[in-house]
């Protein structure tokens, strides 16, 4: 403890603010940079989704309404209203004397409240009230434990009867959607209010069963053309035929018109069965059903300016434009302005983690932890004469002169490549390579379908439905890059001891000298410390971004998202051992597969395109085997694939991480440290648990 405070106090003596700066100039404009990038990027996002903050966005937690309906049958009863977990967006002009339309959009399974964004940004601005809502086991909506995540349907209908209660909502004017999973919750809480009359209009998206509504209620489907869970059958050929839904009996019936001659038309707002003139922004009369089919397949559709586009021309014709406002056409959108600084603001979130490095690597707790450089020392010697004798001055003494010595400044050397050429060298890099990302990708199925679940089953410790058999793909890939590693390692050294002899050492290769701390036990515990720190960093830009902008960071199904901490926490701890080994091993494996004849950016390409490619692959065939044909390659992995969507980003950041900070330090402990915290708590909190949370 004494040598920290000395070492504290001399740094502080010898790095003066302004010399601090000047020494550390690039960490700290970086660092600049990224925070006023995040900030921006949010403050834009934030004017965006609150329509220039003329929409109020409200955080909800665990908040309750009462109030009374007299139902149809003319009984009066309660309405007891509930959002565990919401997001709510007024607009300025609702008010009691001005109640408007109001609307409860949820997920799909292993989705969250914020994957209905673009369709609440895109209804708040034209004067809908929106509450979009975490589903029982998704989100902030922790499971009960009662069932499955994938069956948890609680948490719409209360929704829909908290926005009844409000005295600023029209409570003749309520709709009701969800997608995919949240389609099926919005199909039973229409069959469930048919006697009730809380909900006037019903959209479900990517979900095709309807289980009938009240006789004056608003229907309607919105689909893909290709949609994986869609209106699956046998007839034919096993798989899905989504995109001949509006050719079927199915369709017709739904619309309410069996006999229909020619196919239902995509986007027609029927009335008894009958295609009906309607109007831009004004309210459709009578009862109506409608599908629409958009481009694009299952995931798509909140991501979608289509699917925005029939969300809101399925309101404007259920409720008509909202009092007060104008009609602003369906094509007419900015969510997706929004989702792009979202982006921006993700990238600088990633990109703090490098600066941040870099100056807590300064501190006199982690200089220790730097990697070494080489330096050039001076020094005096005395002068000798050519006999190797020291020579005098006038005075008998010694003449002394100065020589310089190259030597390593601290303790951590890097780990210096050699040059990638010859046959061997050759081999040994690009068939371990191809061999790992084949593996990674076509080992995917087997896990998914068939191992994942008998291996590492769901439990009270462990309950996350999805998370499970991908880290048990994450280790098996991590155990498989271990072992083709040790093979090449053996391979390389008996092929050196033939071809070398005694002199076999120099032409060694280490796999494992990158996972080498010259400082030991206390260096990597050091770097732990390093990495909860960095982590924990991350996380309070988290939280403040969302309490000051009510935005997060993410682009599609890849998001950076607050979570309930203290309940999630210690599950993710749990699961972050299992991606711990993955990370690891990926780094060793990343920096034993480099070479020196190729530049830093070159090779961290290189790493990052072998760390994709095999799930790329996979997902490249399913998709174009969907798209073009309209069945699946793999239909038992229609699931699946999409649960691998934010993978393909996560590998590749996870490498460039890993490489930065394996320059910083000499070794891979604290850039794969890092990429497990941080990526196994994307991982956990974008999800959904079948199991309540336990806290330790």
């Amino acid at each position: 403890m004494s040598n920290f405070k000395n070492d504290a106090k001399s740094y502080c003596k010898n790095n003066d603010a302004k010399s601090y700066c000047k020494n550390n100039k690039v960490a700290l404009i970086f660092l600049a940079v990224c925070i006023l990038v995040i900030f921006l990027s949010s403050f834009i996002a934030s004017a965006i989704q609150s329509n220039g903050w003329q929409v109020e966005v409200t955080d909800l937690r665990n908040v309750e309404n009462e109030g009374t309906i007299t139902d149809l049958s003319g009984e009066e009863a309660e309405v007891a209203g509930e959002v565990v977990s919401g997001i709510l967006f007024k607009p300025k002009d609702a008010s009691a004397d001005n109640p408007l339309p109001a609307v409860v959009l949820t997920h799909g399974y292993l989705n969250n409240r914020e994957m209905q964004l673009q369709n609440a940004i895109e209804l708040a601005r034209r004067g809908f009230v929106v509450l979009t809502v975490d589903r029982e086991g998704h989100g902030n909506y922790e499971n009960s434990g009662d069932q499955s995540a994938m069956m948890a349907t609680s948490g719409l209908y209360d929704s829909a009867k908290y926005l009844y209660n409000l005295d600023y909502v029209d409570k003749d004017k309520i709709g009701i959607s969800g997608h995919s999973m949240g389609g099926m919750t919005t199909a039973m809480t229409l069959l469930q209010d048919a006697s009730v009359g809380i909900v006037s209009a019903g959209l479900m998206q990517a979900w095709s069963s309807f289980m009938g509504a009240g006789a004056d209620v608003d229907v309607g489907m919105l689909k893909a053309k290709d949609d994986e869970f869609f209106f699956t059958t046998n007839e034919g050929e096993d798989g899905t035929i989504s995109r001949e839904y509006l050719t079927t009996q199915a369709a017709k019936k739904f619309i309410g018109n069996a006999s229909l001659e020619g196919d239902v038309v995509s986007g027609a707002i029927y009335v008894n069965g009958q295609a009906a003139e309607t109007v831009g922004g004004q309210e459709t009369e009578g009862a109506f059903r409608v599908v629409y089919e958009i481009p694009g397949v299952h995931p798509q559709n909140h991501c979608s300016v289509d699917g925005a586009e029939a969300v809101v021309n399925f309101f404007y014709n259920a409720f008509g434009t909202p009092n007060g406002y104008e009609y602003i056409s369906e094509g007419n959108q900015v969510w997706w302005v929004k989702e792009a600084f979202s982006l921006i603001g993700l990238i600088a979130f990633f990109a703090l983690i490098f600066p941040l490095a870099s100056l807590l690597l300064t501190t006199p707790l982690f200089k220790s932890l730097r990697v070494a450089k080489l330096v050039t020392v001076e020094r005096s010697v005395p002068l000798l004469d050519e006999n190797g004798e020291a020579v005098l001055d006038e005075n008998g003494n010694p003449q002394m002169t100065t020589e310089t010595e190259t030597v390593w400044e601290g303790a951590n050397k890097p780990v210096l490549p050699k040059p990638l050429k010859g046959v061997q060298k050759n081999i040994s890099y690009w068939l371990a390579a191809i061999g790992i990302t084949i593996f990674s990708g076509f080992s995917i199925h087997a896990i998914c379908t068939e191992y994942g679940n008998k291996v590492f089953p769901n439990t009270q410790l462990y309950p996350q439905d999805t998370t499970n058999w991908v880290a048990t793909w994450a280790v098996a890939t991590a155990l498989f890059s271990l072992a083709v590693i040790l093979f090449f390692w053996l391979a390389n050294t008996v092929v050196n001891r033939v071809r070398y002899g005694n002199d076999y050492a120099q032409y060694q290769e280490n796999p494992f000298e990158a996972g080498k701390i010259a400082t030991g036990l206390g260096g990597l515990l050091k770097t732990l410390v390093l990495a909860l720190l960095i982590f924990g960093i991350l996380l309070a830009v988290l939280y403040t971004n969302w309490a000051i902008w009510t935005v997060d960071f993410r682009i599609w199904t890849l998001a950076v998202k607050v979570f309930d901490f203290g309940v999630l926490f210690p599950t993710i701890v749990r699961y972050a051992v299992f991606f711990g080994i993955f990370f690891i091993i990926s780094a060793l494996f990343g920096e034993t597969y480099r070479a020196s004849n190729i530049p830093e950016w070159a090779s961290t390409l290189i790493n990052v395109f072998f760390n994709i490619f095999g799930v790329l692959l996979v997902i490249a065939i399913q998709y174009g085997c969907f798209t073009t044909t309209g069945y699946m390659w793999q239909d038992d992995m229609a699931l699946g694939y999409i649960v691998l969507f934010p993978m393909v980003p996560i590998l590749a950041i996870a490498t460039v991480i890993a490489r930065r900070m394996t320059a910083k330090t000499g070794n891979i402990w604290l850039g794969a440290l890092i990429n497990t915290l941080l990526f196994t708590m994307i991982t956990c909190s974008n999800t959904a648990a079948s199991f309540s949370y336990v806290m330790g």
